[in-house]
């Protein structure tokens, strides 16, 4: 059973231009967030999501929804394979009958299920890197998925032009997965090197740079070298909401990140933006 103790966070005043969720990395943290001024969490349901430091059970859903009024949303963004399916439609017919905002997800399985069922949630795809176009984002709300998470591969700009006609979501912090492979690269590593593996978190040296790379239930994962942190640019970006992802971040670093996007602050510090302020260039070369 879930445990979750809350305390008394002040995290100052002022005016939200755009709604804030929060993907936690910890009971602690979640407990953190629930008493701030953002506007709601995603939590990752145990055995159907990845990328998460922590996962919920159905049980403990319920019993957050039960202590909030803050949206609830739930992320099932696993790759699903044909032994999920009956648990991934059980679990979307209990979520129905919650108080659940909303449901991220990954594998079409969802949307299909979901349509199937007459499940009455909003749907948002997420789909790390692949939805990247207006035509891939006209594609999912014309069969009635109500968000989309923009991904941060490209620019200000085009995610402007997209949200003109969509509802979007786009990641403001947090580090972003590079790599997914299913296989447990890092327990393969280690029995190579007949070495023990400790924990989970791992990670990847290149020069001076240090990539996390963590192995789950279901694969291994590696992120970027630093958070995207589009704290000084969200003021110009067309989106709904802005999600900011808690993991591998201390609660205290954390609770100052999110203070500063609640209250629309900026700094003077140079942050990591991925590629949403560069202009992907082609340039072909001319033959004869």
């Amino acid at each position: 059973m879930l445990v979750l103790e809350i305390k008394s966070v002040y995290l100052g005043e002022g005016d939200v231009m755009k709604k804030i969720l929060v993907m936690p990395s910890s009971l602690e943290n979640l407990g953190m967030v629930l008493k701030s001024d953002v506007d709601g969490v995603i939590l990752s349901i145990e055995h159907l999501a990845v990328n998460s430091n922590v996962y919920f059970s159905l049980s403990d859903i319920k019993s957050i929804i039960d202590l909030t009024s803050k949206e609830v949303c739930v992320c099932i963004n696993k790759i699903m394979h044909n032994e999920d399916l009956e648990l991934l439609e059980s679990t979307l017919v209990s979520l129905n009958k919650m108080n659940v905002s909303k449901i991220l997800f990954y594998d079409m399985s969802v949307m299909s299920i979901v349509k199937r069922l007459g499940i009455r949630k909003e749907l948002v795809v997420f789909q790390d890197h692949l939805n990247a176009s207006l035509y891939s984002n006209n594609f999912y709300k014309n069969r009635g998925v109500s968000y989309s998470i923009i991904t941060n591969d490209i620019t200000i700009e085009e995610v402007n032009e997209i949200g003109k006609s969509n509802k979007l979501m786009l990641i403001g912090y947090g580090y972003l997965p590079m790599f997914y492979s299913r296989r447990y690269l890092v327990s393969n590593y280690l029995d190579y090197l007949k070495r023990e593996k400790v924990g989970n978190n791992y990670y990847i040296k290149n020069k001076d740079d240090r990539y996390p790379i963590v192995e789950e239930e279901y694969g291994t994962t590696i992120y970027t070298k630093e958070p995207i942190n589009l704290m000084n640019e969200i003021d110009r970006i067309n989106v709904d909401y802005v999600i900011l992802n808690a993991n591998f971040t201390s609660d205290r670093e954390f609770k100052t990140i999110m203070k500063c996007f609640i209250d629309g602050k900026k700094d003077n510090m140079e942050h990591y933006t991925g590629l949403m302020s560069k202009k992907t260039v082609y340039r072909v070369e001319d033959y004869e």
